[in-house]
């Protein structure tokens, strides 16, 4: 996963967090949530995972073998959630570069 679309995502996923407790797991430690597949439903083999007490994040991933491709199961670490000090504190921010425009033939 590009690191542009992995911010955009922990932060939407951790600002869904607050609002769905019902999709979390019983409290404790580790807290999972269901993410949707790319038509948009919920689905078991993709899952947001939390540690509540560290801050550490994954995704679990797991993807059916089918026409001639292997598939497999995938823990990915996605970072460590930082405390900040205060409401709308920015914790962290990461700069890209804008990309080149395409180049058009001369004419």
């Amino acid at each position: 996963m590009h690191k542009r679309s992995v911010r955009p995502l922990l932060t939407t996923l951790l600002l869904g967090l607050a609002g769905l407790p019902a999709l979390a797991a019983n409290e404790g430690r580790y807290q999972v949530l269901p993410l949707t597949d790319e038509t948009g439903g919920v689905g078991s083999d993709r899952v947001f995972i939390i540690d509540t007490i560290s801050g550490h994040l994954w995704t679990w991933t797991e993807v059916p073998a089918g026409d001639g491709s292997s598939g497999g199961r995938f823990l990915i670490y996605q970072g460590q959630v930082k405390p900040g000090a205060k409401i709308g504190e920015i914790v962290e921010k990461q700069d890209w570069q804008p990309e080149p425009a395409p180049q058009r033939p001369a004419k």
